[in-house]
């Protein structure tokens, strides 16, 4: 199957081009930020359904054999090196707005909550962990765990990962549950009445986002509505905007998995989406890095006036929009050099544990150089 790999390289193609739009003035504006946001309902679903049609394994595990064969290789990167880029930040913060340094219960509470450019690690460990509990639950129980996170809608601000629950929490579960039937839509889904469906769902999906995105602009923060439950006695226009959006991708998420069977037919196009997707963890982790470092530093001390329409061509938005897609390539090739350095190489794919009853595995030093270094994360390769 390559539409997995690929769907995995749409996914990380976006977070890059939406990081490079963010970080750079009017970057926004610009017809590629544009088509991009086209994305928006797609790009991180496409990953979570995909990590989730991979963790399949995890139903026939002990939790000791899932700590060991899948939990274990989320924690290490993400204990690693989320200190490592807040540390990063926190000097970027300091450079320009004077800002005092994080201090250790700063770097506690961004790991334990999961604010932080490392969110989709934390999200896999308690998506998976989820997934492991409900292995025994009827259909219909595992459908309510996937709506449980609406009971957290009124701390979403407070509690980073509620939202991101709510978004992806239930594309997850429904890659693992629904995965005999992806296979099958994915292996018809380039016959009419499979594009029919999806394009049905796609147009179902957009017009509840184009009514909810209309409705939001009409009545702004003057929107509420009762909440019977936990947490609050009310929520507004923002609390409300999280279920929308879940449904809107679920809509959308059949066109998405069509879309990658039409790319995977598509030579070249395919494989570079192919290998971007193998990728992921290091490209997730080493471009926010990267960005601070050969960019943010760098602006800080030039303080640089960027515009679309600068005079000088190295003061444009585009031109700075192509520097940090060369950097995000820097930063990728730099911690794929990591992965394979005897030590070092164990902070992206740690060494194998013990298991009870098992023999220990041999202890090598650095990854395995043909192996996938986020293999963990979306494949069962290593499950």
């Amino acid at each position: 199957m390559a539409w997995p790999d690929i769907a995995k390289g749409i996914s990380i193609l976006g977070v890059v081009t939406l990081h490079v739009g963010l970080a750079v003035p009017e970057g926004m504006d610009t017809t590629l930020a544009k088509i991009n946001t086209l994305l928006d309902p797609l790009r991180m679903p496409l990953f979570f359904l995909v990590s989730g049609f991979f963790a399949t394994k995890i139903f026939t595990f002990t939790f000791s054999q899932l700590f060991a064969r899948r939990l274990w290789f989320f924690l290490v990167p993400y204990l690693v090196w989320v200190p490592v880029e807040l540390w990063l930040k926190y000097r970027e913060y300091a450079m320009v707005f004077g800002t005092d340094p994080l201090p250790w219960s700063g770097y506690a509470a961004h790991v334990l909550q999961g604010k932080n450019m490392a969110w989709f690690l934390y999200a896999l460990v308690l998506f998976n962990v989820i997934l492991w509990l409900t292995r025994r639950m009827p259909r219909w129980g595992v459908a309510l765990v996937a709506l449980s996170p609406l009971l957290l809608l009124p701390v979403h601000y407070d509690w980073h990962m509620a939202g991101k629950a709510v978004l992806y929490l239930p594309v997850f579960l429904a890659g693992a549950y629904l995965r005999p039937t992806i296979t099958r839509f994915a292996e018809m889904a380039l016959t009419p009445w499979r594009l029919l469906f999806a394009a049905g769902t796609y147009a179902a999906g957009l017009g509840l986002m184009v009514a909810w995105n209309r409705f939001a602009a009409g009545s702004g923060d003057s929107f509420e509505l009762p909440w019977p439950l936990l947490f609050a006695d009310t929520i507004g226009t923002s609390e409300v905007r999280l279920p929308v959006m879940s449904v809107v991708q679920l809509l959308m998420l059949p066109t998405a998995i069509a879309l990658t069977v039409i790319i995977a037919k598509i030579p070249y196009l395919a494989q570079g989406l192919q290998n971007l997707g193998r990728n992921t963890l290091i490209i997730y982790l080493s471009h926010p890095i990267a960005f601070t470092i050969g960019y943010h530093y760098l602006q800080a001390q030039l303080e640089i006036v960027i515009a679309r329409d600068a005079d000088v061509w190295w003061h444009t938005t585009q031109f700075w929009m192509l520097y940090l897609f060369a950097l995000s390539v820097i930063g990728a090739l730099v911690f794929q050099a990591i992965s394979r350095t005897p030590v070092l190489g164990w902070t992206l794919t740690p060494p194998k544990l013990p298991e009870p009853g098992r023999r220990a595995p041999k202890t090598v030093a650095s990854a395995a150089p043909r192996q996938s270094v986020d293999a963990p994360v979306d494949s069962p390769r290593h499950t």
